[in-house]
């Protein structure tokens, strides 16, 4: 069992400047540097990526670390809000000062990794980026907007999406740490350095989050009565493979298409590639990489604790995967 921070240690290590996330100001990037690791991207688990020139590989990376920045900031603008502000208001939160003003800088903090991320991808690729265009490859479908509308509707009193937000949050810490370690790319040489450091900040904030939504678990689903829990519990599993498994109308597909439209000697492959990325729905070791005990070992021992999902497992072994 994991021991998590109080509210009050929270808040003591937020108001310490060296442990907060800055705001990015006047980043440079090298255009000929790799962006993520290779394994953090959807090709290099298809046998195509192998067949793609060098500088094809290069592109669909750089243009999938503006997708996986993209994914923090629709973490931080469609759902944060939604979710906190209505468990704020909660009885069990709302009677312990502490908790409540955590919340407050939660929020606030968000907000800024929004702002920095968005400003990390307009460097990165203006032109795919313009002022006032924040987000290219995470527009969410009508269905996805749906989900989170009404995970923010039921949050006072099915607050399953607290599972799916800890889940993602401790996910991009393992992202930035990966990535911190890992400077030397399989193939593409060194990731850039002001990429991987945008990362490295938002860890800061990210390593506090992460027990104040364990915190909020506890008190908001672990507490409730078992038919609650149990409802919360369902929920989730059908959001988890949602976010897991690839569509026709997803963020990778979109990335491919960009690729396609910056290098159009590609276009006689844009399917091929597609249809390479679709397939990892059935892709163990894909679905793995996203999702395990090894990444997520704070998510995954709330899930422990939590008796309607302790045999949630390391894998997404028994989901839906079409």
């Amino acid at each position: 069992m994991a021991t998590w921070l109080s509210p009050a240690k929270i808040n003591h290590l937020a108001s310490d400047p060296e442990r907060c996330t800055p705001s990015i100001s006047g980043i440079t990037i090298d255009s000929r540097r790799p962006f993520v690791p290779e394994h953090h991207t959807q090709l290099y688990f298809t046998p195509i990526y192998g067949d793609l020139h060098f500088e094809h590989r290069l592109r669909y990376n750089q243009l999938f670390g503006c997708r996986i920045n993209e994914y923090i900031m629709m973490l931080e603008a469609d759902l944060v809000d939604r979710l906190l502000v209505p468990l704020k208001a909660l009885p069990q939160v709302a009677s312990d000062p502490e908790l409540s003003s955590a919340i407050d800088t939660m929020i606030d903090e968000e907000k800024r990794h929004y702002q920095n991320f968005a400003l990390l991808n307009r460097t990165c690729r203006p032109d795919v980026y313009p002022a006032g265009r924040d987000r290219v490859f995470s527009k969410l479908p009508l269905l996805t907007k749906s989900m989170f509308w009404t995970a923010g509707l039921l949050a006072s009193r099915l607050a399953f999406s607290l599972w799916y937000l800890m889940a993602l949050e401790e996910s991009s810490m393992a992202f930035a740490r990966d990535a911190s370690h890992k400077r030397q790319t399989e193939t593409l040489g060194e990731l850039d350095g002001s990429f991987v450091q945008a990362h490295v900040d938002h860890m800061k904030d990210e390593a506090r989050h992460v027990h104040l939504d364990a915190i909020l678990v506890d008190l908001c689903i672990n507490r409730q009565p078992a038919l609650r829990r149990r409802a919360c519990a369902w929920l989730f599993k059908q959001m988890l493979p949602g976010a897991l498994v690839p569509r026709r109308s997803g963020s990778g597909v979109k990335v491919i298409r960009q690729l396609v439209k910056d290098m159009p000697e590609l276009q006689d492959r844009e399917e091929q590639m597609i249809s390479a990325v679709l397939q990892l729905r059935n892709n163990a070791q894909y679905q793995e990489s996203l999702f395990n005990r090894h990444i997520m070992p704070m998510t995954f021992s709330v899930f422990d604790d939590t008796p309607e999902l302790n045999n949630l497992g390391s894998t997404l072994e028994g989901y839906d995967r079409q």
